[in-house]
């Protein structure tokens, strides 16, 4: 198995899983395999109507366990003109989802409003002095993206008086909470349930129970605008883009793209963004929307998404674009001084690092870029006044979750997913979590351990044109469980290489492929590699093509991700 600069192994799909012949013919030999690399999310089904998404291939909201019942109770609810607060997450998916209700309760006069906790002073989920407050406004409390493991703050809002329901799909830490009048709707609660819907973000979650809700309310309007803040959430939140969710990112890039959201179309024209694609909803887009409630206030994210005032979208447009650049700032500070802290140490194995100096909003960001570059699962921690707010990231198999669950006595409060979690802890616990982190993956089997690159298939830089990196489009919303296309180069000559960009940190290159042309490429962030590569080297690449338009001219460029030397 080859490996490449990085140390990841390289994968390669075409080699493990080839394409059928028939599927070759119909497609041609690179879009067939790209399509079969991927036959999970099209079901295994390569007719066209089931490879280009339509809504009319939604799961019917019948087939949701819980959702007749749940809507039927919030319909009488609506029915009843009674007050309704919905409390929201801080990231993506919870203020995406937020803002779905918001405007679909405003669209039907029902009496709304919404409430996020301070990611500084609250943490995560739901808590008893909001509850209070809220109980003091509202008859109906409907939490979104979180609550599903919160038994005891659920039980203290329906002691106060409110009528509780919970939208969510986070896993239950144990036996749900059975009790009467608390509705809580997660598709992760049923064993007998279509797996497609457990795929489904809050945001996904929110917008089935609108889809009911215009049913049993009988109500005369178009829901098909609201998709655009379903596709920002569901794209966050990095949930599987098979089936349900492919079909409502792909109609919800659409809805973007006509600009008819006041304040979104503002961040666009601000960003001068013409025409959205996915990448731009993961990596434009949603840090945006991330970023107030990283450094600030998630409240400004809901406002960009419900105002109906062309002014204040571009004020708040403004506004989240500096959030954004002190969020990239704060973050690359942290991680440089993250790496200064592990040079102290020998033989990584996993990392806990822990400053009382850095933003507990960006600790993920960092955990991440550190997990991908030392390999090993990486734990960084915002420390003040005894308490450690952090972020876990893992590689290869490692569960981080399960040893967060058998350790949870060295924990306040814990939540997230196998590969990445968020936790509260006392800092004097920070040194024990560390040496059961390092014992836990000491143990482990190497195979467990390997983390790899995942590659379509081989294919030399000569083939593409943008024709045919046009056809690519066919694959799209791109996203997790269907990421951009990645392909080998074999046998290239380095014609010439060269620092580039902010403080020369990324390198641009010319290489020679076997039709003896050279091909310009930009290998991001890769300046530590620069020592190690000289002109005239034969090397294997991992790419990706990219469309780039210059002076008007149409052109293709290439993305390294990783280089072999041969």
């Amino acid at each position: 198995m080859d490996s490449g600069l990085t140390g990841y192994k390289w994968v390669v799909l075409e080699e493990k899983n080839k394409a059928p012949e028939d599927i070759l013919k119909k497609f041609g030999k690179v879009i067939g395999q790209l399509l079969y690399n991927r036959k999970e999310i099209f079901d295994n089904n390569f007719e066209e109507d089931n490879i280009y998404p339509t809504l009319k291939k939604l799961l019917d909201p019948q087939l949701f366990n819980d959702l007749d019942r749940i809507s039927y109770e919030l319909a009488s609810v609506i029915k009843s003109k009674k007050r309704i607060v919905i409390y929201g997450d801080y990231d993506a998916d919870g203020i995406t989802s937020t803002s779905l209700l918001v405007n679909f309760f405003k669209e039907i006069k029902a009496d709304v409003r919404y409430y996020i906790p301070s990611r500084f002073y609250e943490g995560y989920g739901l808590n008893r002095s909001a509850i209070k407050k809220i109980a003091q406004m509202s008859d109906v409390l409907i939490v979104v993206d979180s609550g599903t493991n919160a038994y005891e703050e659920l039980l203290y809002a329906k002691k106060l008086g409110l009528k509780v329901f919970v939208l969510d799909h986070h896993e239950a830490k144990e036996e749900i909470l059975e009790e009467e009048h608390i509705y809580i709707l997660n598709p992760k609660l049923h064993d007998k349930i279509n797996p497609l819907f457990k795929h489904l973000a809050s945001v996904g979650i929110t917008f089935y129970v609108i889809i009911m809700l215009r049913r049993l309310l009988d109500l005369d309007i178009k829901l098909k605008p609201y998709l655009d803040i379903v596709a920002l959430g569901t794209v966050a939140d990095v949930v599987p883009l098979s089936l349900i969710n492919r079909i409502l990112v792909q109609k919800g890039i659409e809805e973007i793209n006509k600009k008819r959201r006041v304040g979104l179309k503002a961040l666009l024209d601000y960003l001068s963004i013409d025409k959205v694609t996915s990448f731009d909803v993961g990596f434009v887009l949603a840090p945006r929307l991330n970023a107030a409630g990283r450094l600030d206030d998630a409240k400004k994210a809901v406002k960009l998404l419900t105002t109906k005032d062309e002014s204040k979208g571009r004020q708040l447009s403004i506004e989240l674009e500096v959030l954004n650049k002190k969020r990239q700032k704060l973050t690359e500070l942290a991680f440089k001084e993250s790496q200064v802290k592990l040079k102290k140490e020998k033989n990584i194995k996993s990392i806990v690092v822990a400053d009382e100096n850095w933003h507990p909003g960006i600790v993920g960001i960092v955990a991440g870029r550190l997990a991908h570059q030392y390999k090993v699962p990486a734990v960084v921690l915002s420390v003040k006044n005894g308490t450690a707010i952090g972020s876990v990231r893992s590689t290869g198999n490692i569960n981080i979750y399960k040893i967060m669950e058998e350790n949870a006595d060295l924990f306040d409060r814990f939540g997230g997913h196998t590969l990445a979690a968020g936790l509260t802890m006392p800092s004097k616990n920070i040194e024990k979590f560390k040496e059961i982190l390092i014992d836990y993956v000491s143990s482990l089997k190497e195979e467990d351990k390997v983390s790899f690159i995942e590659v379509d298939m081989e294919v030399p830089l000569s083939y593409w044109t943008p024709e045919n990196v046009e056809k690519l489009k066919i694959l799209e919303p791109f996203g997790e469980g269907n990421p951009y296309p990645k392909f080998i180069a074999r046998g290239l000559r380095i014609d010439d290489f060269m620092t580039v960009g902010a403080g020369n940190q990324h390198l641009k290159f010319w290489f020679k492929d076997i039709d003896g042309k050279a091909y310009p490429a930009l290998w991001w962030g890769s300046v530590g590699f620069f020592k190690k590569l000289s002109v005239g080297m034969n090397v294997d690449i991992i790419y990706t093509p990219k469309l780039s338009t210059w002076n008007g001219d149409t052109g293709v460029e290439f993305i390294v991700e990783d280089i072999k030397i041969n």
